[in-house]
């Protein structure tokens, strides 16, 4: 007679499931454990399989970053960022409003400016001193970076490839295998850290099996009309902007998601308003959702995103610049961007009746609490309701932000996306103006990703400001001539032979001439500031004044009519600095020597006192700097030593590395004059080490500078330290190279190029 376990197998069946199940717990809380422990260790993981994160042991801060849900404006990076800021009891501070008078154009470049921080170079230096304040205790989480864009995970490998720039651990979650890019992430961890750095743990039910098992179709009407508009943002929403979208009260939409829950929708929320759900259902729904209704929503979403309703052109002043202006807040950018898609609407009327195009959003959406401006993610609904230029605005105003945070990748992605897309549609006036400002950010971008040693050329950069000066239409604005002319040169002036140097003067006057035949006085008498730099760097410091003074009478003609205007006190102030500064870059004739000095610092001087007015210390510790270099070309110590001094110290506060790398090359100066090589050793030693901490490669270029003036002066020492000094400056230039190594080496104007007149830097 058989056993009752065999007549009845199911208990036993049953028995050996649990033992599984339980074997399966075991074994993922244990590799949990060892990822855990790895990050104790500072060690980076890549986890293959989970969708969400278990909770991590009370003594580890997990930092954690869902890229499925930053795929827009902000980005996980900036996400990420601001998180350890958050740890670190930080605020952040917005980028300022990029202006015609702050670009590092050629004005800048004479003092050192340099494009501003990456935004790679900024979270690593953040990570950094979470690494050390935490001890161990901090791990950086991004949860489905296979979900981040490109722009993202390309900044991941760049940082990952340089293995000992970044101390604090990073944790990344797959979803599937890994492919393109994300491969490479998980290649180069998999190489540097090992086996164990790439483990595979699954979930015990996936989304998307959960997503199978529930019929939506038979929810209540309203509370379908929440998921349906819910879907339109794709697989990860904020309750609240569904609620505006809606115009709904947020409580009432919440509870309506609380209803769909409990009906067994597989919606995640962690308590913060931005919820997540499987890509299948997002699908369903909005192939089931009328095209006209998701085109009227995608639409309203481009208004709540892009900061408002767009203008009514009936109400618009006649005379309303017609572009994207790059010094203008959010909300003008934002206005102006929507005037560009409206001055042909003819247009816009007919792509309305297009048929509707399936896969219209992304599945990752942008950060929690949506801000106005968040012109990517307008951009992508306006895309989607069929509006391609108010889109292809929105797109550039975008570039101009994500290039203001630094984010130069996310930036140049979001100019080839809204080129593509311009180049789809028929052609129309409005294309060509918003072709020509997409191609100046894009040669831009190339030009300054080129001399921070990005995989840029300077001659790539040449070849997008040539299309976009062929694009220009007939009715330019006067702020696009300028900056096309200013960009142009300042590539030109990059490449520096002869050759490009008389291009970079053409470039200038022709715009120039252009701007003071249309009546516009200061973007002209910018052009001549630039036009003055370019002589310089040829040694001509006659033609060099004169110009500086004809742009010095412009702008004080101007200010006599409009005395608190604060951008032409600040060009005024730039041109009084430009005047200062002709001693340090040109040769002066002999005998006029102190003369020369002292005319620099009265204009040094001058400038100082408008800098003061106007609140702007960067600028000021420039004036310093270059008061203190005047100071110490004439000899006198001391009151260079006091100049440097506070220029350094104010830009310590500021965080103004590249400036701190210039004044501290300028006391390294001071210190071999004085005979105190030892203290410009030390100088030098803790400047690379800001440097790399910082992770600036233009401090690390100013310290290669000055290294190079303290090497030749160690190579003269005589006396018994002699060889002590020359041991020391070789120790110094081996953690430069390594410094290079680590960060990229990039180059200072004459030092890649021929030599053209005047050596750079003073």
């Amino acid at each position: 007679m058989r056993a009752d376990s065999e007549l009845n197998p199911w208990p036993r069946m049953q028995e050996e499931t649990t033992r599984d199940i339980t074997r399966q717990h075991i074994l993922i809380q244990e590799r949990w454990e060892a990822i855990w422990e790895r990050s104790h260790a500072g060690r980076h993981t890549v986890v293959v399989g989970p969708h969400t994160l278990p909770p991590a042991p009370p003594d580890l801060q997990v930092l954690r970053v869902q890229c499925d849900a930053y795929g827009t404006s902000g980005g996980a990076l900036d996400a990420a960022r601001r998180a350890v800021a958050d740890l670190l009891g930080e605020e952040l501070q917005a980028p300022e409003p990029r202006r015609a008078a702050s670009e590092p154009g050629l004005r800048q470049r004479l003092w050192g400016d340099m494009p501003a921080p990456s935004l790679d170079a900024l979270l690593v230096e953040a990570c950094n001193r979470l690494a050390t304040q935490s001890g161990g205790h901090a791990v950086l989480a991004f949860e489905a970076i296979d979900a981040a864009d490109e722009a993202t995970v390309e900044t991941m490998v760049h940082i990952l490839q340089r293995p000992s720039w970044l101390r604090l651990p990073l944790l990344f979650t797959l979803r599937g295998i890994p492919q393109g890019r994300v491969a490479e992430l998980v290649y180069l961890l998999h190489r540097d850290e090992g086996e164990a750095a790439v483990m595979a743990i699954e979930d015990e039910a996936t989304p998307a099996q959960e997503a199978a098992s529930v019929d939506w179709t038979m929810l209540p009407a309203d509370v379908l009309r929440v998921l349906r508009a819910s879907a339109v943002l794709g697989t990860s929403f904020e309750a609240e902007l569904v609620a505006q979208l809606l115009e709904e009260p947020l409580g009432l939409v919440l509870e309506k998601l609380q209803e769909a829950t409990d009906a067994g929708v597989p919606l995640a929320d962690r308590g913060t308003g931005q919820l997540t759900w499987p890509a299948a259902i997002v699908a369903a729904l909005q192939q089931s959702t009328l095209p006209s209704l998701l085109r009227f929503w995608h639409a309203r979403l481009g208004e709540l995103l892009g900061g408002g309703k767009a203008p009514d052109r009936a109400s618009r002043p006649s005379d309303a610049p017609r572009t994207v202006a790059r010094g203008q807040g959010a909300a003008e950018e934002t206005e102006k961007a929507f005037d560009l898609a409206e001055r042909h609407p003819e247009v816009d009327r007919a792509e309305l009746f297009e048929p509707p195009r399936h896969s219209v959003l992304p599945t990752q959406t942008a950060p929690l609490s949506p801000l106005p401006g968040d012109h990517t993610r307008a951009a992508t609904h306006w895309q989607a309701a069929g509006r391609t230029e108010t889109a292809v605005a929105h797109y550039l105003v975008a570039v101009c932000e994500a290039a203001a945070h630094g984010d130069a990748r996310r930036a140049y992605g979001l100019a080839e996306q809204a080129l593509t897309l311009l180049e789809q549609r028929p052609a129309a006036p409005t294309h060509r103006l918003l072709r020509a400002q997409l191609l100046l950010e894009k040669g831009r971008l190339q030009w300054h990703g080129s001399l921070l040693g990005a995989a840029f050329t300077l001659q790539e950069a040449l070849a997008s400001l040539e299309a976009a000066k062929a694009s220009l239409p007939d009715d330019v604005p006067p702020e696009v001539v300028e900056q096309l002319a200013a960009v142009t040169a300042g590539v030109c002036y990059d490449v520096g032979d002869q050759d490009a140097l008389q291009r970079a003067l053409a470039e200038l006057q022709e715009s120039s001439h252009r701007l003071v035949q249309a009546g516009v006085i200061l973007p002209a008498a910018r052009l001549l500031n630039d036009q003055a730099a370019v002589y310089m760097r040829l040694g001509d410091p006659v033609r060099a004044t004169y110009l500086l003074s004809q742009a010095h009478e412009r702008f004080e003609h101007y200010l006599r009519q409009h005395p608190e205007d604060a951008t032409a006190l600040a060009e005024l102030a730039q041109t009084k600095h430009l005047l200062a500064r002709l001693p340090l870059h040109v040769q002066i004739p002999p005998g006029r020597e102190e003369e020369s000095a002292v005319r620099g610092l009265e204009h040094a001087r001058a400038a100082e006192h408008i800098y003061q007015r106007l609140g702007q210390q960067r600028e000021l510790t420039r004036v310093w700097e270059t008061m203190g270099r005047l100071a110490l070309q004439q000899g006198y110590l001391e009151v260079a030593q006091e100049r440097l001094m506070a220029a350094r110290n104010l830009q310590q506060q500021l965080g103004d590395v590249a400036g701190l790398a210039r004044s501290t090359a300028a006391l390294s100066d001071m210190c071999m004059l004085a005979g105190q090589f030892d203290q410009a050793v030390a100088l030098l030693a803790n400047s690379i080490t800001l440097n790399i901490d910082k992770g600036s490669p233009i401090g690390l270029a100013f310290n290669r500078q000055a290294l190079g003036a303290l090497t030749r002066a160690a190579a003269q020492a005589h006396g018994p330290d002699a060889e002590r000094l020359r041991g020391a400056v070789a120790d110094l230039a081996s953690r430069l190279v390594q410094a290079e190594t680590v960060l990229g080496r990039v180059e200072l104007p004459g030092e890649a190029s021929s030599q053209v007149g005047a050596p750079w830097g003073g």
